[in-house]
């Protein structure tokens, strides 16, 4: 791929700004912002805004805010690309009608020990029945490259954008909060067939050669696991393919979501105040994919621009969350449950016809539906006076999945900081880990300016190399205003 390759991921996502958001991040939501801020955004447990107002803390607004925000992530997988390329040249067949003859056998290779591709393979042994031990040695190595992209070959991106806005702050002895989000999402997956090679079948296939004179036909030879050699007795030129149904799968998401959340002060006492609210939302789903067979990519890159054009299949659904809040004068302990319905939203028919694996097609049928999962999210904060330094954490219950079907379970510690001053920044530092999927973790760091502009970024620690630059495997960008009226 060529070294642009990462700008063309970012672009893609950035493409998908204008809609789209869902419950699972690359990156938590919950990372950015310090509590208060949170309570009164999309994010925010339920219950919080109506505490967040009540207490009219002098460096909180209450008003409304707006954020924009993107990321990516990566497999921990080096030259990602350039290996699911490789792949597409080793899983190349023979073109219709293609039975050898007019396959040139490469130069032979000045160092005889090198590492050979399936086309140059037997260029310097015309014994072709002496050299199964290299026909074995590269199934191993292709099919080892196969399972480290499986479980490691993903690129991912998402675009972000949200508002929220307190609508009433007295609506029956409670606060309306108006919350619009967009996020556009997408990842490039392999999905993989193993090579099952069988060493007797090649052996004795490899073996029928010695017996055939200049005058017979070009030989088709199976040496199982789906690799055929072409072998032309005439010349002694030899071609080899690989008949294989691994794929690329990339999945793309747009998700709107539209809230109203109501909280209200539920309970009053000498030890705290008790909080509830209710989040019915309204989302508009968005779901689509395409899928390459390895064989016949010619250009990684090019399939991003395959996902853009594709169609979307758009579904409504209707869904609500719950969350409660236990409030003291220098701690809080809060619970929410996000998604309690679990609606199911469908990506497009994908045609299976073509394919011939069952392993493959049972891995497709399970991409073929995005379950919004119920999640339970506790939470707890320890403050001082007006609540100038806090320390917030936020755990998720249980692991949950996004429309890509990667696992989601957030542990968010962060400390911070919040000035009464105009001019003087608040700041906020801290850290995220996913408990499931990828395992990342995240160093999170944010601030705001004048009181208004909201900045947080995050980064991953771990790195992954790509068209030959290290970079990190996961990194987030937020950039926001927060204003009353």
């Amino acid at each position: 791929m060529p070294t642009h390759s990462a700008f063309i991921v970012i672009a893609l996502f950035l493409w998908a700004l204008p809609s789209q958001y869902v419950l699972a991040d690359i990156q938590p939501r919950s990372a950015s912002l310090n509590y208060s801020q949170k309570s009164l955004s999309n994010a925010g447990n339920p219950a919080s805004a109506a505490l967040i107002v009540a207490r009219k803390d002098p460096h909180v607004m209450t008003g409304g805010s707006i954020e924009l925000g993107g990321g990516i992530e990566y497999g921990n997988l080096d030259e990602l690309f350039a290996k699911i390329d490789e792949l597409s040249l080793l899983f190349n067949p023979p073109s219709e009608g293609d039975d050898g003859n007019d396959v040139e056998l490469p130069p032979t290779p000045e160092n005889p020990i090198r590492d050979y591709t399936w086309e140059d393979l037997f260029a310097e042994y015309p014994e072709l029945e002496e050299r199964l031990d290299i026909v074995k040695s590269k199934v191993i190595t292709t099919a080892g490259l196969l399972a480290l992209i499986a479980s490691e070959g993903y690129g991912k991106a998402e675009a972000t954008s949200e508002a929220s806005f307190v609508l009433n702050e007295g609506l029956f002895g409670g606060t309306l909060l108006l919350g619009m989000s967009f996020k556009g999402n997408s990842k490039a997956v392999g999905i993989f067939e193993d090579i099952n090679f069988n060493s007797e079948q090649a052996k004795e296939q490899l073996q029928t050669i010695p017996g055939l004179s200049e005058s017979d036909p070009v030989q088709e030879l199976d040496l199982s696991g789906g690799i055929t050699l072409f072998y032309n007795p005439a010349n002694n030129k030899v071609k080899m393919t690989v008949d294989n149904d691994s794929l690329l799968l990339i999945k793309a998401a747009k998700v709107s979501q539209f809230s109203l959340s109501y909280s209200r002060h539920a309970l009053e006492s000498d030890l705290g105040d008790l909080y509830w609210g209710v989040k019915p939302t309204f989302y508009r789903v968005g779901l689509t994919n395409v899928g390459t067979r390895i064989g016949e990519i010619t250009d990684t890159e090019a399939l991003f621009d395959d996902i853009k054009n594709a169609d979307f299949i758009y579904e409504n659904g209707l869904d609500m969350d719950l969350g409660v809040v236990w409030a003291a004068e220098h701690y809080q302990l809060g619970a929410s449950l996000t998604s309690i319905f679990e609606h199911n939203y469908d990506f497009p028919d994908y045609d299976r016809g073509r394919f011939n694996s069952e392993n493959i097609i049972s891995q497709l049928d399970q991409h073929v539906t995005y379950t919004m999962e119920r999640q339970l999210k506790l939470e707890a904060g320890i403050f001082t006076d007006q609540r100038h330094w806090s320390l917030n954490v936020e755990l998720d219950a249980n692991a949950v999945v996004d429309p890509m079907h990667d696992e989601y379970q957030w542990f968010t510690l962060t400390a911070g900081y919040a000035a009464d001053s105009w001019w003087l920044p608040s700041a906020r530092l801290g850290m995220s880990r996913n408990l499931a999927g990828t395992g990342l973790g995240y160093i999170n760091a944010g601030v705001t300016m004048m009181r208004f502009i909201n900045l947080d970024v995050a980064t991953t620690l771990d790195t992954v190399t790509l068209d030959g630059s290290e970079m990190r495997r996961g990194a987030n960008i937020r950039l926001g205003v927060q204003f009353d009226y």
